[in-house]
């Protein structure tokens, strides 16, 4: 697609629809008033902390956000968060998120901070249902300390409803949107019997091929379904949960007609009938509260996805269709000590294993017209894999005086990698290597006055290879990328210094940050000294690296009359990758994106609990070149904005129900966003009515 040439007035006002939210706004919903940065995190140091204290750059989307936002899916939810791009691969209803500018897997997953684990190139799904989830903690810049391999870029924690505080309690929630002509429906029980909390939900949602000002997308439709069950209780000071989530989806695969037909490609069609998740989780937590330590918790889980992903690919020489089917089990514990103020000092110190088990069979059946290439027949391929990883973390917070705080951590990894089985006669089973590796981080927190504090860290961040990357391989269109035992990981340093305001009026979030990657891994053509199997094959490297910096901002302003709260968030940002022969700062992101708006909430004509946001969301022109790849030439994406409109009301005797509405893109923009491959639905609807007894 070749980029129009904007003028700068229309690039102006994108660079004013900043990417939404700072440190506190749903992406379809109003943004939340000044005085938010009090909210409480936990995912930023592991302990309960206030935003406005922690040396890390933090977003939350609340409950109430949660509760008036249409969006049906997790990823459409952070849209508009700082530093935060989403990212479909074509595969609509299974987004995922790009924080800063690195790929989708480079980015931590968690519920109830336990990490959801994916071994594929485009990263983890967001595989949960946004009516499930009672609040969204996201942290940008390396989580790595804390939470392991994949938080290199950043933490997104979702944290799942609990019970209630009465015996029985209900919620029915339906949601249309016009774009999808699709539905999304959600009931849950819950409450709270002698002392012991229950939930009991289930989901569904269906939706048809997206319209877009450009025509409807074929191949675009998706559906997914869903059960969550919640039991807790405590005994004394000590408390037992335990969660059990279950998500099925199908989704077809949208293609560009392009790739379709890029020598020696004449037709390719994808489409993931399953991606579904299974998982258990038990928590324990002990206030202890003695001489030295303060609290003792634990958790477990245990976790399956199950996956089919379906290709039809159409060359010059043969058509080969290639059913990928895998089960990907995981394992995991931790326990986390908090000790007692030692002096002026709060330390935490844990422990952590992770164990990812990989079966995956591939059926191939190839029917060929020139034999000397690609033989006719049927291939069965199988493979299995498992990486273990043990992890120990230790943290320290060092009030240094009453307005100065040092947070210091380290992090030691233990990780192991095992081809357990193959049967293709180019690989043998055995030890895939291992790797011990020591990271840290250091924050510092220096509260100017009262309503100002300053902060500064800096983090390393590793990424252990996939198990596709070391031990299965991949198929990319009618190419096969074959794994390398030998990579090493990715790594990088993140430096970061921020701001806050927060008055009764006034709030602002500014933060300026760069980092440094090494060892990127990526898939390049093979040599003659590969020695790859085919002749067409492709080839898991260490081959990059990357430099990123930027700045992200939040500002509110809550003095009008009226009770009307302007507001803008801006993200700016400039990405370089280097390769080995290839350098570019075409890396699919934009120079500036984001959303301004004008929130207002409260009665209006007799009626109460009224809300609305108008808002404009849009970024600047985007480019990518990747060399070796049919991307080699610039992909080009046109600078954009759209303007829209959320509204709602709560109702009822204690404004139990509640109605929301929102009015997307209503110029009927034409567009797709620089990390993705779909055009942007056209103008449209969405409302979602919440009932609750």
């Amino acid at each position: 697609m070749k980029a129009k040439q904007y003028p700068r007035t229309v690039l102006a006002l994108a660079i004013l629809t900043a990417s939404g939210s700072g440190a506190i706004q749903a992406a379809t919903d109003t943004p939340v008033a000044a005085g938010e940065l009090e909210e409480i995190v936990v995912t930023a140091s592991r302990t309960r902390q206030r935003i406005f204290d922690s040396p890390a750059s933090l977003s939350v989307i609340n409950e109430a956000e949660l509760a008036r936002a249409t969006a049906p899916s997790l990823a459409e939810l952070m849209r508009d968060v700082p530093g935060i791009q989403v990212t479909d691969s074509g595969q609509p209803g299974l987004g995922r998120i790009r924080i800063r500018g690195e790929e989708s897997r480079r980015t931590a997953i968690l519920v109830n901070s336990q990490e959801i684990t994916d071994h594929y190139e485009v990263g983890t799904p967001l595989s949960l249902n946004p009516a499930m989830v009672e609040r969204i903690e996201v942290m940008r810049g390396s989580g790595s300390v804390l939470y392991g391999s994949q938080a290199l870029s950043g933490v997104v924690n979702f944290f799942t409803k609990k019970g209630g505080t009465e015996p029985l309690q209900a919620t029915v929630e339906g949601g249309y949107d016009s774009a999808t002509d699709g539905y999304n429906s959600f009931a849950s029980l819950y409450g709270n019997l002698d002392g012991w909390e229950y939930r009991l939900a289930g989901s569904k949602s269906d939706h048809d091929d997206r319209a877009t000002p450009a025509g409807s997308m074929d191949n675009t439709a998706y559906d997914n379904d869903s059960v969550y069950l919640y039991a807790g209780r405590g005994f004394g000071d000590q408390r037992l949960e335990y969660t059990y989530e279950k998500y099925e989806s199908s989704s077809n695969v949208y293609v560009e007609e392009e790739v379709k037909s890029t020598y020696p490609l004449t037709d390719f069609y994808v489409e993931s009938p399953r991606r579904d998740r299974d998982k258990h989780g038990l928590f324990y937590s002990w206030e202890v509260d003695n001489s030295w330590l303060q609290s003792l918790s634990a958790n477990a889980f245990q976790q399956q996805n199950d996956r089919h992903f379906y290709t039809y690919t159409e060359t010059v020489w043969y058509s080969r269709d290639i059913n990928s089917y895998s089960t990907l089990d995981t394992d995991g514990a931790l326990v986390q000590m908090d000790f007692q103020p030692l002096g002026n000092h709060r330390l935490i110190a844990g422990l952590q294993y992770l164990n990812d088990d990989v079966d995956q069979t591939r059926h191939v059946d190839t029917v060929s017209w020139t034999p000397a290439i690609a033989p006719t027949g049927i291939e069965q391929i199988r493979d299995k894999a498992s990486i273990e990883t043990w992890a120990m973390f230790l943290q320290d917070q060092w009030e240094i005086s009453d307005r100065l705080s040092l947070t210091a951590g380290l992090r030691q990894y233990y990780v192991d990698g095992k081809l357990d089985y193959t049967d293709r006669a180019s690989l043998e089973p055995g030890k895939l290597g291992s790797d011990d590796e020591l990271i840290g981080a250091l924050g510092l927190v220096w509260g100017v006055r009262d309503d100002i504090n300053l902060r500064a860290n800096i983090a390393q961040g590793y990424v252990y290879p996939s198990l596709t990357q070391l031990a299965t391989g991949a198929y990319a269109g009618s190419n096969f990328v074959n794994p390398d035992a030998g990579l090493d990981p990715e790594t990088s340093i993140n430096y970061e210094v921020g701001m806050r305001l927060q008055r009764s009026d006034i709030t602002l979030d500014a933060a300026a940050f760069y980092s440094k990657s090494d060892d990127y891994i990526h898939h390049l053509a093979c040599t003659p000294e590969d020695n790859c199997p085919g002749r067409r094959d492709r080839l898991y490297q260490n081959v990059g690296k990357s430099n990123a910096h930027g700045v992200e901002l939040f500002l509110a302003y809550g003095g009008l009359p009226y009770d009307l709260e302007p507001y803008t968030s801006l993200t700016w940002m400039k990405r370089e990758i280097e390769y080995e022969q290839f350098s570019t700062w075409d890396t699919e992101v934009p120079d500036f994106s984001g959303r301004l708006g004008l929130k207002w909430q409260g009665a209006l004509m007799s009626v109460p609990n009224l809300w609305a946001d108008f808002f404009l969301r849009g970024e600047t022109s985007s480019e990518l070149a990747e060399p070796g790849t049919v991307r080699s030439e610039l992909d080009d994406k046109s600078g954009w904005v759209t303007v829209n409109l959320s509204t709602g009301v709560e109702f009822g005797g204690r404004s139990q129900y509640q109605l929301s509405v929102d009015l997307f893109n209503l110029t009927d923009k034409e567009y797709i966003a620089s990390t993705e491959n779909l055009y942007g639905a056209e103008r449209s609807v969405a409302m979602k009515l919440s009932l609750n007894w």
